[in-house]
């Protein structure tokens, strides 16, 4: 008598590696998002300074 399905538990290794991937890909598409949003802003503060300097002149 086989006390475990090995294709159920295939299935299940295989759901928790899939699950496991994706909230790994799900934190690195965070961080890249934070870092684009802090080149916006430094950028933008770049050039309002460029722009502010323009305007003096």
């Amino acid at each position: 008598m086989e006390i475990f399905n090995f294709k159920l538990i295939a299935v299940v290794m295989l759901f928790v590696i899939l699950l496991s991937i994706q909230i790994t890909l799900n934190k690195i598409l965070v961080i890249l998002k934070d870092i684009r949003r802090d080149i916006k802003i430094r950028n933008n503060d770049f050039f309002d300074d460029r722009e502010g300097s323009r305007r003096r002149y």
